[in-house]
């Protein structure tokens, strides 16, 4: 009889373990079990046709299940938007389906359109340069590590990992630690950052990331460079925090820190793609680009600042 007790206890446990580790990696993307069916929907032993025995290429396999005709996963990277519907097959990962409302924005963007709109710019895969790579090098574009090529699972690992949205432990040669603060309860549409979300993004532009006080006003190399990773401080910004109030009914994502606002690179920025567009002084020779911001011109400038 404790024979027979202590067997159900064990098993009772490791379903426990299973399903715990399953939602710490990202559900479909890590923790299979020894009689697993989903290497098969990526990889092929005999028969692959791309490196690291993937059957399409990584952008292709990803957008299979996250792209815009895909029914795999209710997250759809190309237009920016969550689809409570698709209803992922019932999966485990759909932690989002109670918490984002259907047909949401992405907080991260698009990758091909956002808001309906086709994106002004984005992180298009297969580019092999970055802005501001090294210590000063801002407004220069300089190659990718080991002559690496943009993808997909350049950002994240398909295998899940503990990082924030399974971003690799590794990006451009550069070590990244963002710790998960909501895969229990995934949110897509609202913000959910650690104050370290700035990291991924550092990875490749790490001359952007100043820290330091009185940045705006600091030579820098040949340049000057807005502060980050900084607290949101009403005495500076003006009287709205951003994130819930904001200026002319627009709002900006914050990191959070237990009870502090952090402004992170994503405040101000969209990581896969905006249709923010730039006319007038926007539009000039220095600024035309639309530089993955969230909003219209150099509207996030006025949204925390409200001169």
């Amino acid at each position: 009889m404790k024979k027979y007790l202590f067997s159900i206890i064990l098993v009772a446990l490791l379903l426990v373990l299973t399903v715990g580790i399953a939602s710490a990696n990202g559900g479909p993307h890590g923790s299979f079990a020894t009689t697993t069916d989903s290497c098969a929907s990526c990889h092929r032993t005999h028969t692959a046709t791309n490196a690291r025995l993937l059957m399409q290429s990584p952008a292709a396999i990803c957008l299979s299940c996250h792209g815009a005709a895909a029914t795999g996963a209710n997250t759809n990277v190309e237009d920016g938007k969550y689809l409570s519907t698709r209803d992922d097959a019932g999966g485990n990962w759909n932690h989002g389906a109670t918490l984002t409302p259907d047909n949401s924005n992405l907080l991260g963007g698009g990758f091909t359109n956002y808001k309906g709109v086709a994106v002004s710019s984005n992180h298009t895969v297969g580019q092999t340069s970055a802005w501001g790579q090294g210590a000063t090098d801002r407004g220069v574009a300089t190659a990718l590590a080991a002559g690496a090529t943009l993808q997909c699972v350049s950002c994240h690992d398909p295998h899940g990992n503990t990082n924030y949205r399974m971003f690799k432990s590794t990006v451009n040669a550069t070590a990244v630690v963002v710790p998960q603060v909501d895969e229990a309860a995934k949110d897509y549409d609202t913000e959910g950052w650690g104050a370290s979300q700035s990291q991924i993004c550092k990875a490749c532009h790490n001359a952007y990331h100043q820290t330091a006080a009185g940045q705006g006003s600091t030579l820098s190399g040949s340049t000057y460079t807005h502060r980050v990773d900084m607290a949101w401080n009403s005495a500076f910004a003006g009287a709205l925090n951003p994130e819930t109030v904001g200026l002319g009914g627009i709002t900006l994502p914050l990191g959070e820190t237990g009870t502090n606002n952090t402004v992170v690179c994503q405040t101000c920025h969209l990581p896969h793609g905006t249709s923010a567009s730039m006319t007038t002084l926007a539009s000039g020779p220095v600024t035309a680009d639309s530089a993955l911001l969230r909003v219209d011109n150099r509207g996030v400038c006025e949204v925390c600042h409200q001169k």
